[in-house]
């Protein structure tokens, strides 16, 4: 539950019809059964079954089956090249390593066969979405360009050939987002305090027109997909962690998800946008007219309000994803009714009214959503607490995190670490086979970015080219 065509990135609202026509010793079947007995055995947290078997014998057949030409252009084919760079990244955020891009761009140097293939056109045009999806998140995460041979399917005639939604078109504007980071990190790289006024000027105004772009892209949000803010105690239990009280709830992980993204997205402007204003501010009276300079001040106090307000949402939405789960994920979770999420345990009637009205009200629908935040919930989260955590890392950010309110970066500190322990994600410390949360004992004195951070940024060389945040 919880992937719909409005809100389709292509890859698993199109796997099981796809998957249920191949044979069982084909690429596809081999390469599910990999990440389904690779997460199996992390839910059960049971080591000593390896998956590796699995993904060699799916890597073999993949590599009989793509020297045939026409195999090329089937869905089956490049779903499991996708299904096997999932099995690579979930292998890298364990094994805190970089993940291999090989995968992705296997599935990247596809999309000329899956165009040209009229048989199976719409579905094809879902998986070319999801590719260029990841695609754009990971030149996001490694600060680079694009891959040229992306661009045609994002810009002149084949732009409108993949499915419009609001998944898509927000992918559209990530492409520009991914751009201009890439072109202001090479500006600043090559040019340092010295980059020219015309350029500066040329980054900040880029940036103001994408920011406007984002901002447009939410008169196009359905109403069930706006967050719906409740209150810890009032409409939700206590035992729920929050951020000042505050709970935004979503129809489902994958909407949640999609602002998630939005938000960064919108983050990593006012990032730009900041540097290019610093960076301005060196040339001083040398070229900046009066007006420039007040405009200037004015925006900073924009972004500084605006930065809060984005880094709030991103808090309000944890326990919507986490409810009230403190300990390591096991399969018995889905019949546990100790555990409580703020979109299906609401204490007033009239508030469940308003969610049931929200979620399509029926037994079968409540207990789908339960279900789908269980399995789907810590890992959805990771990718947006992670990358808030090492978005403070450098200078800029440095500066970013001091726009905060007292005690916030703590809190998405534990938060993060809160789901590496849901996760079983390699902890910090432990004791007594329990994960320490206790940021005191966490933290080197004087350290310039913190454990913390840097074990974020560790999980995250693993999320590289995944979907999300």
């Amino acid at each position: 539950m919880g992937r719909q065509l409005s809100s389709a990135r292509g890859f698993y609202e199109v796997l099981i019809p796809v998957y249920s026509s191949q044979p069982q010793n084909s690429a596809l079947p081999l390469a599910v059964s990999a990440v389904a007995s690779k997460v199996l055995s992390l839910w059960r947290h049971d080591h000593s079954r390896s998956p590796q078997e699995n993904y060699t014998r799916a890597v073999n057949c993949l590599r009989s089956t793509i020297q045939d030409r026409d195999e090329c252009g089937k869905p089956a084919t490049t779903l499991a090249i996708l299904s096997l760079q999932l099995y690579e990244n979930i292998s890298s955020v364990y094994g805190l390593r970089s993940g291999t891009r090989i995968h992705h761009d296997g599935a990247v140097s596809l999309l000329p066969f899956l165009d040209s293939n009229s048989t199976n056109r719409v579905t094809n045009k879902y998986i070319r979405g999801f590719i260029l999806h990841t695609e754009i998140c990971s030149a996001m995460r490694q600060e680079r360009r694009l891959q040229g041979i992306v661009h045609p399917w994002l810009e002149g005639k084949n732009r409108m050939d993949a499915p419009e939604n609001l998944s898509s078109v927000l992918d559209n504007i990530g492409a520009s987002v991914a751009e201009l980071q890439a072109r202001y990190i090479q500006l600043v790289t090559k040019r340092g305090i010295m980059a020219s006024l015309p350029a500066l000027r040329e980054i900040r105004m880029e940036a103001r027109r994408i920011d406007d772009r984002l901002l447009s892209w939410t008169r196009n949000v359905p109403e069930n997909w706006l967050p719906l803010k409740v209150i810890s105690g009032q409409h939700i239990d206590p035992s729920i962690p929050t951020y000042r009280s505050i709970c935004e709830i979503y129809p489902t992980c994958s909407v949640a998800t999609i602002w998630n993204l939005w938000r960064v997205q919108r983050l990593l402007i006012i990032k730009i946008s900041l540097g290019a204003l610093n960076s301005l501010s060196t040339h001083g009276a040398d070229g900046l007219t009066s007006d420039e300079l007040l405009s200037m001040q004015e925006d900073i106090v924009e972004y500084i309000d605006t930065f809060q307000s984005l880094v709030d949402s991103i808090c309000y939405s944890v326990p919507f994803y986490l409810g009230n789960r403190m300990t390591p994920l096991n399969m018995a979770d889905f019949d546990d009714p100790a555990i409580l999420l703020p979109s299906c345990d609401f204490l007033v009637h009239g508030d469940e009214a308003l969610l049931n009205e929200r979620m399509n009200d029926s037994q079968a629908s409540k207990d789908g959503h339960r279900r789908h935040i269980h399995a789907q919930g810590p890992w959805h989260v990771m990718t947006p607490l992670s990358r808030l955590l090492t978005f403070f890392l450098d200078d800029c950010g440095q500066l970013l995190a001091t726009f905060l309110r007292p005690g916030q970066q703590e809190w998405i500190r534990e938060q993060f670490l809160r789901v590496t322990t849901l996760l079983h994600l390699p902890s910090m410390q432990a004791g007594d086979g329990k994960e320490e949360l206790q940021l005191s004992n966490l933290l080197p004195q004087g350290s310039e970015d913190t454990r913390v951070e840097r074990l974020a940024k560790d999980i995250r060389q693993g999320f590289t080219f995944m979907s999300g945040p």
